[in-house]
């Protein structure tokens, strides 16, 4: 049955309002990548979007606003590569090479969003407070990876030993692709720098687990 009519331009103007977020967020993200978020101001948010500043506040505080939202996302789109939380119980080493392939396929399919992901862990480490929100996609995301290994430890290794694995595992995956960059722009030497962190990767685990 078709909507009532009174419905419909209701309807549209959600559509319209939707596509423009999209588009502002769109834009913040090369914005972000390409001037750095500490970099660009809002009117270059709005002129790459082609919006004025007011259609911008209606959709975003600020830019910071726009940044959480952006990082929310990138958050999101990477855990949901991880292996399913209930998935099979397997070795740990062929946990850590699902968990590293899934960081893998995200840089290689969404480079940008994984690209301000990184920027935001710097900003976490250096200035968060000056920048409220910014720890809640990334303690979901350090979540995201304790809860996929758990299952694959031994009983013995404590909860602050599992957090501490998994936020080693999250700097192995992750600091390669900013070394690789700062050395290079081929996507495949990231690639390969990625492949080699595994390796290292686990001679880290094997003692904190020592410990």
């Amino acid at each position: 049955m078709d909507d009532e009519p009174d419905q419909r331009p209701e309807g549209r103007a959600s559509r319209r309002a939707s596509k423009t977020r999209q588009r502002l967020l769109d834009a913040a993200l090369y914005i972000f990548n390409t001037k750095g978020v500490e970099g660009c101001a809002i009117e270059d948010i709005t002129e790459s979007a082609d919006v004025g500043k007011g259609t911008f506040y209606r959709h975003f505080m600020d830019k910071q606003d726009a940044l959480r939202t952006l990082l929310d996302f990138a958050a999101d789109d990477l855990i949901k590569r991880m292996p399913p939380e209930q998935s099979p119980a397997i070795s740990f080493e062929d946990r850590i090479t699902q968990l590293i392939q899934a960081h893998l396929t995200f840089f290689t399919e969404r480079s940008d969003l994984f690209l301000l992901f990184l920027q935001g862990q710097t900003m976490v480490a250096t200035r968060s407070a000056a920048v409220p929100g910014l720890h809640a996609p990334y303690a979901r995301y350090i979540g995201a990876i304790e809860t996929r290994i758990a299952a694959s430890l031994p009983a013995t290794v404590l909860p602050e030993q599992k957090r501490q694995i998994a936020s080693l595992l999250a700097a192995a995956a992750c600091g390669p692709v900013t070394v690789g960059l700062s050395i290079s722009s081929s996507k495949h030497d990231v690639i390969k720098t990625l492949d080699l962190a595994r390796q290292s990767l686990l001679a880290g685990i094997k003692q904190v687990l020592l410990k």
